[in-house]
């Protein structure tokens, strides 16, 4: 019987035995992954190649790796890459890629194709590995490859309805003329834009040439709209060069802020802001200040209009003119129709600062030029004609047991006085501005807007009589020109 003290001695070197027995390694070692290749070069006819990804270490369990893809060329109409997501069995340590290669729908002479491996949770990249794959591709053309010139993209304001011109190169001179195929985008023909000539033709022995686009006017405010204009390959007549396929038309009508301008509300609550008006005088000074209620078309326009506001008179209880507020201050312009004259412009108001004619909607139009916020033109798309009422000014002014005359005859039109049958009023004048033209600056306090008009009268006392030492006017084509500068209140 073996004693216990060489019992315990046994039991302890077996114990120490089993303790320093080594435990299983259960942890995952990620292999590395990497392109057998770093980049390589080929013709496109060749149909592509193959292409090896590679692990450092045989995979301990199944994966799978990622590939992103860049190029050139359009995938899946020039080249495929298949696959693009790689799947690793457990133990496998390569896996191959192919890259396919489209002869018939490849243009242009170099052209590339990128793999990028992508991160992953269960492998590493090594940066100093080839962790990318470059696919250079050749091919010999003999058709003439087209491609925009550098520079040839354009901007206009389709307010305008400008002809805009793109230039096209050619590497060689076509032996023929050869009808080359532009694609618009969403332009529509007819509607956006017109092809002069209807269509584009690239001339025999040329290496470079022009085809003009007539941008179909919008009278739109704020519009803005860019479209790439295309270069369409044609089979067997000539190929277009991928980096310059495309030009931009940008079209442009930026939206006015008119803020500088309006400073000042109409009076008595009226429409508008109240924009000052004097006329250009002999000596280059500017005459006059007397105001016209302006305000835009409508929210957003690049529109100007005119008011003429009526408000309800607390002494005469009737509807009359807000004082002083007519466009190009036209009254000013009939020095023989004004009080103490017997025959006068009448109107509703207690004196002769009280008359106005009718106003106008759409009386200008602001475009800004090219790159400014501030500063542009002013243009005009149509005749447009104001009318005033004439007539005895005694008879109009009369003391009635209800009021004046035209106190009277307010109330019954309700401040309309085209509606008014008083025979105070024996006629109608009207004066037609036949053109404008002008330029503005609203970073000028001073003369942020400058206009040009030609105005007619059916009247013959329109201008006769005019103080010319105070304004300079003069007649072009039967019509007489004025010169105003319009400032903010």
């Amino acid at each position: 019987m073996m004693p216990m003290k060489k019992i315990s001695i046994l039991i302890f070197i077996l114990l120490a035995a089993v303790s320093c027995r080594q435990a299983e390694d259960t942890r995952f070692f990620a292999p590395g992954v990497q392109f057998s290749s770093g980049s390589t070069t080929i013709a496109s006819g060749s149909g592509g190649c193959d292409l090896d990804v590679i692990l450092t270490d045989a995979t301990p369990q199944a994966m799978e790796v990622g590939l992103k893809v860049k190029s050139s060329l359009q995938e899946g109409t020039q080249f495929t890459v298949e696959p693009q997501t790689l799947k690793f069995a457990a133990g496998q340590q390569s896996a191959k890629v192919h890259i396919a290669l489209v002869d018939d729908e490849i243009w242009d002479e170099a052209s590339w194709v990128e793999l990028v491996i992508a991160p992953g949770e269960r492998y590493t990249i090594n940066p100093d590995g080839n962790t990318t794959f470059r696919l250079d591709v050749t091919k010999v053309i003999d058709l003439p490859i087209l491609r925009f010139a550098d520079g040839a993209g354009a901007e206009t304001n389709p307010y305008f309805a400008e002809t805009v011109a793109f230039r096209v190169e050619s590497n060689a001179a076509p032996r023929q003329d050869l009808d080359v195929v532009v694609d618009f985008g969403d332009l529509v023909s007819g509607e956006d834009y017109e092809l002069e000539g209807g269509s584009f033709t690239f001339p025999a022995g040329a290496t470079a040439a022009s085809f003009d686009v007539k941008v179909v006017r919008k009278d739109i405010s704020g519009y803005d709209k860019t479209v790439p204009l295309t270069l369409v390959p044609q089979k067997g007549k000539y190929v277009v060069a991928s980096e310059a396929a495309s030009a931009e038309l940008h079209l442009s009508d930026p939206a006015v802020n008119f803020g500088p301008l309006f400073k000042t509300k109409a009076a008595n609550n009226g429409t508008g802001y109240q924009i000052r008006q004097a006329i250009l005088g002999p000596d280059g000074a500017w005459n006059g200040n007397t105001t016209a209620d302006m305000w835009v078309s409508e929210e957003g326009s690049n529109y100007l209009r005119t008011y003429r506001n009526m408000f309800s008179h607390p002494s005469f209880s009737c509807m009359a003119n807000a004082s002083v507020s007519q466009m190009f201050r036209l009254s000013d312009l009939f020095p023989n129709l004004v009080y103490p004259n017997p025959v006068a412009i009448l109107d509703y108001g207690n004196d002769q600062g009280h008359r106005e004619f009718t106003p106008a909607d759409s009386l200008m139009r602001f475009v800004l030029a090219p790159g400014e916020t501030a500063r542009g033109t002013i243009h005009f798309n149509r005749r447009v004609t104001f009318t005033a009422c004439i007539g005895s000014y005694e008879a109009w002014q009369e003391n009635l047991a209800a009021g004046k005359a035209w106190v009277v005859d307010s109330r019954a039109t309700k401040g309309d006085i085209l509606a008014s049958t008083h025979p105070a009023i024996t006629g109608r004048i009207s004066v037609t501005l036949e053109n404008l033209e002008g330029t503005f600056d609203f970073s000028d306090k001073d003369a942020p807007v400058l206009v040009t008009v030609w105005l007619s009268s059916d009247s013959d006392q329109f201008m006769k009589d005019l103080d010319t030492s105070l304004y300079a006017v003069s007649q072009e084509n039967g019509a007489w020109k004025v010169n105003y500068k319009m400032y903010p209140r």
